[in-house]
């Protein structure tokens, strides 16, 4: 009997106010899906924002296509996107899902949106790639495919430079009566004992 496959995840985000067509419209290529299959990747999760109606419209043309091995997911926005088991984070230049990843030790391939004020995000993500946080990718599809590539070498090479942190659990700790006051706790028993 053979071993089940391994989960392996790809995160792409484009942010939730502004989007990002040339992105979106080149992870949902056959030829784009085909490749990450090949590379072991099982999901391919589209973080859409407001161009969740377009994209879902271009995927049912070409769902087809979709490799077997390979689920695709496309939303608009997911209140805490980290919860996703993913391995992999194509992010356009946003520092936010770029922290949490980095946090996580995940491997990051950043794609800046060039018609957002200014290039602003080129910056950001010439900054990544040249301090070794990430690759900086053009979006376009070979560009991307180079970078899974790259990350991948990055990712082996910042394991031991950087390793991840543990990312707290959002569920409030468990409290015992103990933990309430300690302080006034151990006072009573003391004051307890002196009038025993």
């Amino acid at each position: 009997m053979a071993a089940p496959q391994l989960e392996r995840v790809c995160l792409v985000t484009v942010g939730a106010t502004a989007g990002f067509k040339k992105l979106v419209g080149t992870v949902l290529l056959p030829s784009f899906w085909h490749y990450i299959a090949s590379q072991g990747f099982t999901q391919l999760h589209i973080q859409c924002g407001p161009d969740v109606a377009w994209a879902s419209k271009q995927l049912s043309l070409v769902k087809n296509d979709i490799p077997s091995e390979l689920t695709i997911d496309i939303f608009d926005v997911k209140k805490n996107l980290m919860r996703e088991e993913m391995t992999l984070c194509k992010d356009v230049a946003g520092t936010g899902t770029i922290l949490d990843a980095w946090k996580m030790g995940l491997p990051i391939i950043v794609v800046p949106n060039t018609q957002l004020l200014n290039d602003h995000q080129t910056e950001m993500a010439k900054h990544l790639s040249k301090e070794g946080y990430a690759i900086m990718s053009s979006g376009s599809a070979e560009d991307l495919e180079e970078a899974i590539h790259k990350v991948g070498l990055l990712w082996e090479e910042n394991k031991t430079r950087w390793p991840p942190h543990k990312i707290p659990s959002q569920a409030p700790d468990r409290l015992s009566l103990w933990d309430l006051a300690p302080e006034e706790v151990a006072r009573e028993q003391n004051a307890t004992m002196v009038h025993d």
